[in-house]
């Protein structure tokens, strides 16, 4: 199996972030609706829940993809606009339909007061990736209160990790050797060093997490032609996961096994599953409205709903903004990188090397 070429209809990619994007939602019914008990990874494992790998899952895949952005173009301005493109315009779209449609819906003041509320105005500094979680008088007696988009926290850890990349390639460090290191030191911090010392911070500790998976895949892009990407060794290290799952050495493996586990299934021959983004690519769409639309959900039919009841149709509403998203605000925005084309021979472009 080759991963040295990227191409549209050869990977998997577009499927596997689907896939995250959904296992997000359904992770999030369970803490939404107040059954967080029945989560069923979170009871098998102990540690970690759904919604968690699958944020672990996209941080793989973003440094796998930013790695090989930025060493097939090297140009500080078509990468940044690029990155930009894809977060922002549905970003803002997002924030300001949760202020004034979802908040207007859902608070508990009067329109008057939630609008001119300094909570509102914060909110919509998410735009600026300036992470907020609260509006006034919105969710405040739901199972998971207060918190109206719980998933715009990643935003900003995402963002950062573009800069690490842009950084690193700008001083020629984008290579094996300082990558690994990178990686190793990361692993080190979030699994060893964090825990002894006892270090509550919850941005250090999200930091390094996330940053060890980006960099995870981001090392096995610059390594994916001394890899062997086998079925049998892909099938022994989903076993190991498997087996120590409920061992105390369960994230220490994972953290090995996953990145290896998430580029093979994004490279194993599945025709379907590799022409699925000829459809669209849903999966940021699906990610960034659904909290609001969950908990809207709760909020207006609270008990009403089974558990069952409250995944479809929480699924299927997010799935539609989703689907809307992306042919009227994200296609149409990434549809301008076509005209940045013309920054390649641009001054500020600067050459880098593959290692």
């Amino acid at each position: 199996m080759s991963v040295t070429r990227l191409t549209r209809t050869g990977n998997n990619f577009d499927f596997l972030r689907f896939m995250a994007a959904s296992v997000v939602v359904i992770g999030h019914c369970f803490w939404l609706g107040g059954n967080i008990h029945r989560e069923p990874l979170l009871n098998w494992t102990g540690y970690t829940d759904m919604a968690d790998i699958a944020v672990n899952i996209f941080f793989i895949m973003s440094g796998f993809l930013i790695t090989h952005s930025w060493l097939k173009k090297s140009n500080v301005l078509e990468f940044a606009l690029k990155r930009a493109l894809r977060i922002f315009p549905a970003l803002i779209v997002s924030v300001l339909l949760t202020v004034l449609v979802v908040g207007s819906l859902a608070t508990d003041r009067s329109l008057n007061e939630y609008f001119y509320n300094r909570q509102t105005l914060h909110y919509v500094s998410n735009i600026l990736l300036m992470t907020h979680f609260h509006l006034p008088g919105v969710f405040a007696n739901n199972p998971f209160p207060d918190t109206v988009n719980g998933s715009v926290w990643t935003l900003p850890y995402e963002v950062f990790m573009y800069a690490c990349v842009l950084a690193l390639g700008l001083l020629g460090a984008l290579r094996k050797s300082t990558v690994a290191l990178i990686w190793a030191a990361l692993y080190l911090v979030h699994l060893v060093l964090l825990p002894e010392w006892n270090i509550s911070s919850l941005i250090v500790q999200k930091l390094a997490r996330l940053g060890m998976f980006f960099f995870a895949g981001a090392l096995l892009y610059l390594l994916r032609d001394l890899i062997p990407w086998r079925g049998p060794i892909a099938l022994f290290l989903l076993a190991l996961v498997a087996a120590t799952a409920t061992h105390e050495i369960s994230y220490y493996v994972l953290a090995l096994t996953l990145p290896y586990l998430v580029i093979y299934l994004a490279y194993v021959r599945l025709p379907l599953v590799s022409s699925f983004g000829r459809y669209g690519d849903f999966s940021y769409g699906l990610y960034i409205f659904s909290f609001p639309i969950q908990q809207l959900i709760v909020l207006w039919l609270g008990e009403a709903l089974t558990f069952k009841a409250f995944v479809v149709i929480s699924y299927l509403t997010s799935l539609g903004l989703a689907i809307f998203s992306w042919h009227i605000i994200e296609s149409p925005a990434l549809g301008l990188k076509r005209a940045l084309g013309r920054l390649r021979t641009s001054p500020v472009s600067v050459t880098s090397r593959a290692p």
